[in-house]
């Protein structure tokens, strides 16, 4: 199949977003930085507003999202969305941020409008170019919407459609989302049967990044299912990917559950000692609630008092 020079470019600039975590694959260029830092670096020197830019923009959301920098990830995209004449890749890619950023800020109406914009240019781009991580996308956006029988009905049709598929990329992705609907289902043990292949293919990608997470999201599965030992050996391999820096925010959420599961175990000094390394001011809301609920148990408490 031959492209016009323009439908050419679209390809292109589809794929900068196709991958939610295309910056670490950029990264891999300068591992002695930090990967923001190169971004940063790539970015001060580009000509502002030209595709190579944008492109490298596009890594430097997907490092802000994947490191849970909200709010910075908020500005970003709320400065970005007043440009004219942006590459459509990179404007899908914006769109999808800006709707989870929203979600994240609990707007629900205004994430609605942005997720219904990356929809309709992801919808187009599966429907030109047949790319099984696009529907993946889109499942995601429609989960994220609360429509979840659309979501399980894409990802489902996608498995049909790309079952012979071998990319490890792609299956590390459907497994991950199709393991959000079983978990939505309450079926944890078919989430969690879900997110051991899924962490299989990680690992046959080598990518820290999506190890550190396909180990996370195990970890938490079995810990809900009171899977105590199991969670916390995962919790406590996915500590061995991560980078001083780039993975600062996952490494204090991830400690925070590991403090977590020993308290359910009545381990309460192992407990301490994982609640002193957490770096709380890196909490979310969401996780600063299980941290204070920790500090505030008697066996806590008293432990980490004498301190």
């Amino acid at each position: 199949m031959r492209y016009t020079a323009f439908a050419l470019l679209i390809v292109l600039q589809a794929k900068a977003a196709e991958n939610l975590s295309d910056h670490e694959s950029f990264c891999l260029q300068s591992p002695a930085q930090s990967c923001i830092e190169y971004i940063q670096q790539n970015l001060s020197v580009l000509p502002r507003h030209s595709s190579a830019w944008f492109k490298v923009k596009s890594y430097e959301l997907d490092y802000l999202f994947d490191k849970h920098l909200f709010t910075t990830l908020s500005e970003q995209t709320s400065e970005l969305l007043s440009l004219t004449n942006t590459p459509p890749g990179f404007s899908t890619q914006l769109y999808f941020y800006r709707a989870k950023v929203l979600f994240i800020e609990k707007q629900p109406e205004q994430a609605r409008h942005f997720a219904n914009l990356a929809m309709q240019q992801i919808k187009g781009a599966f429907t030109s170019f047949g790319s099984p991580l696009r529907a993946i996308e889109l499942a995601n956006l429609y989960y994220s919407l609360a429509d979840y029988v659309t979501a399980d009905a894409i990802l489902n049709d996608v498995a049909t459609q790309f079952s012979k598929s071998r990319d490890p990329l792609f299956w590390f992705e459907w497994y991950a989302n199709k393991a959000l609907i079983l978990h939505l289902q309450q079926d944890l043990a078919g989430a969690a049967a879900l997110r051991e292949l899924g962490l299989a293919r990680a690992l046959e990608l080598n990518h820290n990044g999506k190890i550190i997470v396909a180990y996370g999201n195990l970890a938490r599965t079995q810990q809900l299912l009171g899977q105590y030992q199991q969670a916390y050996d995962n919790y406590e391999l996915s500590l061995g990917y991560m980078t001083e820096r780039n993975d600062d925010v996952t490494r204090a959420i991830h400690l925070l559950r590991m403090a977590e599961i020993c308290w359910q175990r009545a381990d309460f000094a192992k407990a301490a000692m994982h609640i002193r390394q957490i770096n709380n001011a890196l909490l979310s809301e969401y996780h600063l609630t299980t941290y204070h609920m920790l500090l505030q148990t008697p066996e806590l408490s008293d432990l980490l008092a004498q301190h």
